[in-house]
């Protein structure tokens, strides 16, 4: 992962399945993560991002569609459509699902992302609030 590329790719493409170890693989220690509609909160670290997302994907399976990934030194960009549906109470895991009262939704997501030593160190997204049904 010598530019980077690899590591955001890995993320934009499967972060609903990524476990904390491949967290670890693709982000510096002092990663920091922030979604930046909400209250500007920034997550540090790999094992908090993990935590974090997996709440996403534990309550809806999560599509991941990437339509652009652009990188110029130290910054990358992605733009991608994240497709949600909640799980029914068959194959919901670790969630209460008679408790998940969402619809489905798209949401479009514009990434930012910076890398350092072929990881990512920090990484923004951008999206409009209102398209979510949660």
């Amino acid at each position: 992962m010598s530019d980077g590329l690899d590591a955001v790719r890995r993320i934009v493409e499967g972060w609903p399945d990524m476990s904390a170890q491949d967290w670890h693989d693709v982000c510096t220690d002092d990663v920091r993560y922030q979604n930046m509609p909400w209250d500007r909160t920034v997550t540090v670290g790999p094992d908090e991002i993990h935590q974090v997302l997996a709440g996403f994907s534990g309550r809806f399976e999560v599509g991941l569609e990437v339509h652009h990934i652009a990188i110029d030194g130290d910054v990358a960009f992605s733009e991608r459509m994240e497709h949600f549906v909640p799980r029914s109470s068959d194959d919901a895991e670790n969630n209460d699902a008679e408790s998940n009262d969402a619809e489905s939704f798209d949401l479009p997501v514009t990434g930012v992302f910076e890398l350092r030593d072929g990881k990512v160190c920090a990484w923004r997204d951008y999206f409009d609030r209102r398209a979510m049904k949660i």
